[in-house]
C-alpha cells in the first residue's frame, strides 16, 4: 500500500514533538510537506526560546522526511483566508493541500473550517494519533495515554 503525503501547519507538528511522537506522521506518510513560514514558526522561533521539539521537528526536516517548500498563493485567497481568520501559514497549508490534494494536518479550528470547506480532508494532532492506532497499530495502549495526557497540557 502507497502512503501519501500531508502538509503540515505548525501545531500538529509541535504537539507531536513534545509527546515524543513526531514518528507517527513518519509512520503515516511518506513526506510530510511544510510552509517555509511553518519551519521559521517551529524550528527557528522554538529553538531561540530553547523548546527541545525544534530540535527534533529540524532532524525530521534533514532526514528528508519533512520538506520544507515556498508555497506562493494568489493574493485573492490570501485576503479571503486572512478575513476567514487564518494566518499566513495556515492559509498556504490549506491551499497546497488543496491544490495537491493532499492531507492538511492543522489544529486551528478556523483552518479547519476553512479547508473543510474548500474540500480538503483535514487532520488534527488527535486524529493523527487515532489514525495510526487504527492503520499502524503500532502505538500501544500506554503511548497513547501518554501522549493523551501529554496533550492535555501542550495541546490547549
Amino acid at each position: 500500500m502507497t502512503r501519501s503525503r500531508a502538509v503540515s501547519n505548525s501545531g500538529p507538528l509541535i504537539h507531536l514533538a513534545r509527546a515524543n511522537a513526531l514518528n507517527i506522521l513518519k509512520g503515516l506518510y511518506s513526506k510530510v510537506l511544510i510552509p517555509r513560514e511553518v519551519e521559521f514558526e517551529v524550528v527557528l522561533r522554538g529553538k531561540e526560546k530553547g523548546y527541545p521539539d525544534a530540535f527534533l521537528v529540524e532532524e525530521a526536516i534533514q532526514e528528508g522526511w519533512i520538506k520544507v517548500i515556498e508555497v506562493n498563493v494568489p493574493h485573492r485567497y490570501l485576503s479571503l483566508a486572512l478575513r476567514a481568520g487564518l494566518h499566513e501559514a495556515e492559509a498556504k497549508v490549506v491551499w497546497l493541500a488543496r491544490e495537491e490534494r493532499l492531507t492538511a494536518l492543522l489544529d486551528d479550528n478556523a483552518a479547519r473550517d476553512f479547508a473543510r470547506l474548500l474540500g480538503v480532508k483535514v487532520r488534527g494532532s488527535i486524529g493523527i494519533v487515532l489514525e495510526a492506532t487504527k492503520k499502524k497499530g503500532y502505538l500501544r495502549e500506554k503511548k497513547l495515554y501518554a501522549y493523551s495526557m501529554s496533550c492535555v497540557t501542550s495541546c490547549t
